[in-house]
């Protein structure tokens, strides 16, 4: 029952930052729009730009370290598949 709590990493943060970043800047650009003001669309699109661009390389991170824990027989903390204490008995 005594569960080790995961260490949320930096890049998994800053992809978290990135959408809540990117619906703001979206929500606050309709809310402008509807309410007669000019929206900066220009600001909005390189922020929405530059979100989407960490996302995607965000993505490739990911997959890439997947895919060498696989090449490599580990677990998401790194310990080799079979070692005591890494079999999932939910």
């Amino acid at each position: 029952m005594n569960k080790r709590r995961k260490k949320i990493e930096t890049s998994k943060k800053l992809a978290v930052w990135a959408v809540c970043t990117v619906t703001l800047a979206s929500i606050a650009s309709y809310v402008l729009a509807a309410t007669g003001m000019e929206s900066v669309s220009d600001v909005t699109t390189v922020i929405f730009t530059a979100c989407i661009g960490y996302l995607i390389t965000y993505a490739g991170k990911s997959l890439g370290e997947k895919m060498s824990r696989n090449k490599h027989g580990l677990d998401e903390d790194g310990k080799p598949y079979g070692e005591k204490g890494t079999e999932n008995n939910d």
